[in-house]
């Protein structure tokens, strides 16, 4: 009931955001917008995703601790799995998939196995803000009304999610620290993922200065994509500013209350953008960028069964094995 409640949060809000948006929009300009693009242009440029796609996979795959996944090509069908299931669920709940894969098949602490998720965002996030301030300091987007303090905190954020994947001492401290609030309910969790996250930085040892340098190399294209769009639309804007404006743009995405980032990603588009392009084109640019997220769902839609009837089977063992103790 919570997830089903939780799902439909996230559709009314993306809902009553995108209605918000178009319902200020001239919806044929937008489609003029995509009509008008480059074909040629626009099909290198969502393509680009199939390499993306299988650069996140081998990232998963050296984030796994060591025997949990059996190979590349499980890392990427779960890779395409965890896509299609956060298409449909709401704070990238799909990215629990690896996680539970990691938890059943390997024989490693449900704490490493929940840090191995959170590794990965946190990943994410320093690559994704370390090409955001980069882009905000040698392209200076115009952008009414952010201040600098705002690429200041940002700095600041981006460097505590560095010192987290990368440091085990700071790893030691935030555990110490959790282990002494004695988290109760819900946030128990967090003990749980405090105790896994130094024994994940032990596993990963030296490669996850590798991971890193990958995970900059993964946000990089993504970026590099994103500006491909630009150009197929027509409206060019200097590389480094679209780089800062989009992530922005991405992060806002992240938000839990929307699905798959739709809302709240367009909308920042399109206030982002406002200095560089008309926000028709800014709105079709969100529609491309969607398509990011809509091509790995596909080719991960028909992969779904398999993990959820393993799954449902594994549970029926664990039914079947308690009311035998309990007999």
């Amino acid at each position: 009931m919570t997830r089903t409640r939780s799902t439909l949060i996230s559709v009314a809000a993306s809902g009553v955001l995108l209605a918000v948006l178009y319902s200020r929009l001239d919806v044929r300009s937008i489609g003029a917008a995509l009509l008008d693009a480059d074909p040629r242009l626009l099909v290198i440029s969502i393509a680009l995703i199939i390499p993306i796609t299988f650069v996140r996979a081998v990232r998963f795959f050296w984030v796994a601790p060591p025997g949990a996944v059996p190979g590349m090509a499980e890392a990427l069908r779960l890779t395409l799995v965890s896509s299609a299931v956060n298409l449909f669920a709401p704070a990238k709940t799909g990215d629990l998939v690896k996680s539970h894969f990691v938890a059943t098949r390997g024989d490693r602490p449900a704490g490493v196995s929940i840090a191995l998720v959170i590794y990965e965002r946190l990943s994410d996030l320093f690559g994704l803000i370390l090409w955001c301030v980069l882009g905000w300091g040698l392209g200076r987007p115009d952008v009414a009304g952010l201040p600098a303090a705002f690429w200041v905190l940002l700095g600041v954020f981006g460097s505590v999610c560095g010192v987290l994947i990368l440091s085990s001492r700071a790893a030691a401290i935030v555990k110490a620290i959790i282990a002494k609030a004695r988290p109760h309910g819900r946030f128990e969790r967090l003990l749980t993922l405090a105790e896994g996250w130094p024994d994940l930085l032990q596993i990963l040892g030296r490669r996850r200065y590798s991971i890193v340098l990958l995970s900059l190399g993964l946000w990089l294209g993504h970026l590099s994509q994103i500006w491909t769009f630009t150009i197929a639309l027509e409206t060019p804007v200097p590389f480094w500013v679209c780089a800062a404006l989009s992530a922005i743009a991405l992060m806002a995405g992240q938000v839990p209350f929307t699905l798959a980032g739709l809302g709240a990603r367009d909308v920042a588009l399109v206030v982002l953008m406002s200095a560089y392009m008309a926000p028709a084109t800014a709105a079709a640019m969100g529609i491309l960028i969607a398509t990011r997220g809509l091509v790995p769902a596909l080719l991960g839609l028909p992969l779904i069964w398999p993990y959820v009837a393993s799954h449902v089977g594994q549970g029926t063992k664990r039914s079947s094995s308690t009311t035998s103790q309990n007999a």
